[in-house]
């Protein structure tokens, strides 16, 4: 029996019926199945072959929660990689002095279900994609990131798909050097995601280069990005900091540290 699947869909969603559920981001497949106090989740990552014959005798690994009774609903949100984010533009390209320049980043998001209770409580984190890990530092001083393999672009991603967000990174050039961009590592914690129709975006990052050594000043910016003005939240950074920072960000490969942005 092929069992009907639906589109994600963001925000509060009932238990009461049906009693299993199936929802599609991408390749992603999410299920909830409640049996009186009890919330069955479980995902996978399937072909656009295996979504065609899914039925409902294929094996589930379910993920098992207890609940309190009464509990009849849960919120599903998009969220941002647990770690950072490292991609190459599209072609290398350089910033001359007092220029600025403008890039996109498509982040694949993860499904986040909660609870919808005073305890906010985080059920699962299923994401889109299964991303490689690299190293992003010094050999004595670093940590794990997420590699990208699409690349970063000059222009805004008008063709998004329903799994990817659309980040957005200006760079100020404040120094007297040309600064040469070929790789970026983009801290996600601190960036909130808004939709808009049917595009996600994250608000902006701002960085101004200072030249050589001396430190970059970094920002996020509060608010939904200009090319999304109208944007609302849905959901918040996961993780609580300034909005503002100096930080080492432009470097070579050798040199490339733990800051919220290196660039090479």
């Amino acid at each position: 029996m092929i069992m009907e699947l639906e589109p994600i869909g963001w925000g509060t969603r009932s238990l009461e019926e049906p009693d299993r559920t199936r929802l599609r981001c991408g390749r992603l497949l999410v299920e909830f199945s409640k049996v009186e106090d009890e919330i069955c989740l479980a995902s996978r990552n399937l072909s656009e072959e295996e979504f065609e014959s899914l039925d409902e005798t294929a094996p589930v690994e379910w993920t098992r929660w207890a609940v309190c009774t009464g509990t009849e609903e849960v919120r599903i949100a998009p969220g941002l990689p647990r770690l950072p984010v490292m991609v190459d533009p599209e072609d290398s390209f350089h910033v001359v002095p007092g220029a600025e320049a403008r890039i996109y980043v498509r982040i694949p998001l993860s499904v986040v279900v909660r609870l919808t209770d005073k305890f906010d409580q985080l059920l699962g984190e299923f994401p889109t994609e299964t991303l490689s890990q690299t190293w992003f530092g010094e050999t004595d001083n670093g940590e794990l990131c997420y590699w990208l393999s699409s690349r970063a672009s000059r222009r805004t991603l008008d063709e998004l798909d329903e799994a990817g967000i659309q980040a957005p990174v200006t760079i100020h050039n404040d120094s007297a050097e040309t600064l040469q961009v070929s790789r970026l590592c983009l801290r996600v914690g601190g960036l909130s995601i808004y939709r808009s129709g049917d595009s996600l975006w994250t608000n902006e990052t701002t960085i101004r280069f200072q030249g050589g050594a001396v430190p970059s000043k970094v920002a996020v910016k509060s608010g939904p990005p200009k090319e999304a003005a109208a944007a609302h939240l849905i959901s918040g950074p996961r993780e609580a900091g300034p909005s503002t920072a100096m930080a080492r960000t432009f470097r070579s490969l050798r040199r490339w540290t733990v800051d919220l942005l290196d660039i090479e």
